[in-house]
């Protein structure tokens, strides 16, 4: 899907739905950020599918220059603090928030650093294959690079191995067992090639969903 604008937009379109149902459906107001995680998958999507159709950039430069930061600003910005933010939020038991409030902090930080390098030099799209690579032109340093990519994995996939809610730890094997697929099979191109795998995630979100609107009655109607 990540491997064409078309396939792009189209996922885009199905992530929408899904969201939309996601939140629609909740009944939960702790839940609210985790219902609307397909959302973001969808938004991600589409900047994608604009980066894919301004190819060659010097026929498009700013759509092109703004997809490509919006994809980023996404993937790197915002993603770090919603996965960790979000669990926090329906998060009952002390010692997990503490733990996922400490993911927290650190994806703000990964946050911050990941704002502060595309500040510096702005990111460029390139085609690897049938999908994009992005690269940062201030992380130039292969062991820096691994660094990054630690750094921004916890704040992303911990979270879920942390959090209580069921069906978490199923999301986070997911994720685990999707990013290890991409470093073997499209690893110039993990940062959009995950994004596809990601998106199944989409579904286990409504799943997760699903079972707290069917639970809340017999649990806590006002939760």
């Amino acid at each position: 899907m990540c491997f064409s604008a078309a396939g792009s937009f189209a996922l885009s379109g199905v992530l929408a739905g899904v969201g939309t149902v996601a939140v629609a459906r909740n009944t939960s107001k702790p839940h609210r950020p985790l219902a609307a995680i397909p959302l973001l998958f969808a938004a991600q999507q589409a900047a994608e599918g604009i980066v894919w159709s301004t190819f060659p950039p010097s026929d498009h430069d700013v759509a092109h220059a703004v997809a490509t930061v919006a994809f980023l600003v996404v993937a790197m910005v915002i993603w770090p603090v919603w996965v960790p933010w979000s669990l926090r939020q329906t998060e009952r038991r002390p010692g997990r928030r503490r733990v996922l409030s400490s993911l927290l902090a650190l994806g703000v930080l990964v946050a911050m650093g990941s704002t502060l390098m595309m500040m510096r030099s702005p990111p460029v799209a390139a085609v690897a294959g049938h999908s994009i690579r992005y690269e940062l032109m201030a992380v130039g340093n292969s062991a820096v690079a691994i660094l990054l990519l630690v750094s921004y994995l916890v704040p992303t996939i911990a979270p879920f191995l942390v959090s209580t809610m069921r069906t978490a730890r199923a999301i986070g094997v997911t994720l685990m067992a999707s990013l290890i697929a991409t470093l073997l099979v499209e690893r110039d191109a993990l940062t959009s090639v995950w994004c596809f795998f990601a998106a199944v995630l989409s579904i286990q979100v409504l799943v997760a969903v699903e079972h707290v609107r069917r639970a809340a009655p017999s649990r806590d109607p006002s939760s």
